[in-house]
């Protein structure tokens, strides 16, 4: 199937029974393992909720989502930690609601593409949409791969977390050493300054779908108006 059809027709579904994972076949054992097997489980006890991204009736990747806490004093920016502790007349040892991406896999037939940042762009424009009307929380985080660091923080403006700073001035060698070592990455989508990265060119919606993450997914074509996005690596290592 062609990429750009892809991108401009996926849609989301949320895991069923009925969904024929077989096929399904990413870059990561340990993804496909959990998709094929743990997946719906973990989704029928309210642990997490599975989004497969499916284009024509074929799976091409999934993304879980599940909800999680940081520390306030864990915020990269300063001046907006101090922002949320004045307003809220909290100490830094205070934690804040967040949505996690726990796994983020895109089949291997499609991987490589640009495809997992725009799916990436489209999830997160539906968090925000999803905490500007149904439910409370501010960032979005993921515990990612040093080999994803690019992915998430390069291309999709991602921060890593204070106290990772210094370690993380040694990202090129430890992606060398110990790729698969991770990192916490959080997402504020409340920042200013993310206004304008992407292109939102065209608003449809290609699906209703009930039981998200506190409301229905709106579906997006996207764009950005800087270079392509290069490939990146999910939270368990897959590249995307």
């Amino acid at each position: 199937m062609d990429i750009k059809y892809i991108k401009d027709n996926y849609i989301f579904e949320t895991l069923t029974e009925e969904h024929d994972l077989s096929d399904f076949e990413c870059e990561s054992d340990d993804l496909n393992d959990f998709l094929k097997t743990d997946a719906l489980k973990q989704q029928n006890e309210k642990l997490n909720l599975i989004k497969l991204i499916v284009c024509d009736g074929e799976i091409i990747g999934f993304v879980s989502l599940l909800t999680d806490s940081m520390k306030l004093k864990l915020l990269r920016d300063e001046v907006e930690k101090e922002k949320i502790k004045g307003k809220l007349n909290v100490s830094e040892n205070n934690t804040i609601p967040t949505i996690k991406i726990g796994r983020f896999a895109i089949d291997k037939k499609y991987a490589r593409h640009g495809l997992g940042s725009q799916v990436l762009r489209n999830v997160l424009y539906n968090l925000k949409k999803i905490a500007e009307n149904n439910v409370g929380f501010r960032f979005v985080i993921v515990e990612g791969y040093a080999s994803a660091y690019t992915f998430y923080v390069t291309n999709n403006r991602f921060n890593n977390l204070k106290n990772d700073e210094q370690l993380l001035n040694k990202i090129d060698k430890i992606k060398k050493q110990d790729p698969t070592r991770t990192f916490y990455l959080y997402y504020d989508l409340k920042d200013k300054s993310q206004k304008g990265t992407f292109l939102w060119d065209l608003i449809f919606l290609a699906n209703s779908i009930s039981s998200s993450v506190g409301g229905s997914f709106i579906f997006l074509r996207t764009s950005r108006a800087s270079a392509p996005y290069k490939v990146g690596v999910s939270p368990i290592g897959l590249a995307i």
